[in-house]
C-alpha cells in the first residue's frame, strides 16, 4: 500500500479537521485536489511499554466536507438501504464480503510477522479483531457499520462496492468548493 509521509503541517491540519489530535497516524492515504489530507492510514497496532493496543480502523476519512456529506447520507437512511441490499442481492453481498476480507488482509500486512505472532499468543482476542474484522473493524458481514469507512477504503484502495456507491450518491463531488478545511468545519 502506498501512502504519503505525514508532515508536522499535516498533523496540525488533521487535528483541525478532526477537532482533536489523531493518534497512530501512519500516513496520508489520499489528499484532496488542494493537497490537504482527505484520508489517513492508521497503525493497526501500537505497542506501549508492556501492552499492545489494536485499532482496526485502517482508513479514516478526515476531510470535513466529505464527512458532512456522508453524514447526510447516513441520516437519510443509506446504511439501512445497503444492509437490505446485502440481504437481498447475493452478488452485492459477495462483493461486500470480499471488501471486508481485502481490508482485513491489508491491515494485517502492515503488522510485522513477529508482532502478529506475539499478538496471537498473548492477546488472542485482539488478534482476532485485527485478523478477521472487516472494514472499520466491522465484525458483522451483514451489517454496515459506517459509510465514512467504506468511502475511505474505496478512496485509498480503489475498490469497495459500498464506497463506490457512496461516490455515486455524492455525484462524484469529492472536493469542496472553498479549498479551506477551516471553512468546511
Amino acid at each position: 500500500m502506498k501512502y504519503d509521509h505525514v508532515s508536522d503541517d499535516d498533523r496540525s491540519l488533521i487535528a483541525l479537521q478532526l477537532g482533536r489530535e489523531a493518534r497512530g497516524v501512519l500516513g496520508i492515504g489520499l489528499r484532496c485536489k488542494y493537497g490537504y489530507p482527505q484520508v489517513i492510514v492508521n497503525r493497526p497496532v501500537s505497542i506501549e511499554i508492556a501492552d499492545i493496543n489494536v485499532f482496526p480502523t485502517l482508513f479514516w476519512l478526515t476531510c470535513p466536507y466529505l464527512r458532512k456529506a456522508v453524514a447526510r447520507l447516513e441520516s437519510e437512511g443509506w446504511i439501512a438501504r445497503f444492509e437490505e441490499r446485502i440481504q437481498e442481492d447475493e452478488e452485492f453481498a459477495s462483493r461486500v464480503e470480499a471488501d471486508h476480507d481485502a481490508y482485513a488482509q491489508e491491515r494485517l500486512d502492515l503488522i510485522p510477522k513477529e508482532v502478529q505472532a506475539r499478538l496471537e499468543e498473548e492477546y488472542p482476542e485482539r488478534f482476532k479483531v485485527i485478523a478477521n474484522s472487516g472494514v472499520g473493524g466491522s465484525r458483522s458481514r451483514e451489517g454496515v457499520k459506517c459509510l465514512h469507512m467504506h468511502l475511505a477504503d474505496y478512496l485509498v484502495r480503489g475498490q469497495n462496492i459500498i464506497g463506490e456507491e457512496v461516490v455515486k450518491l455524492l455525484e462524484g463531488a469529492l472536493h469542496c468548493e472553498s479549498g479551506s478545511c477551516e471553512q468546511e468545519l
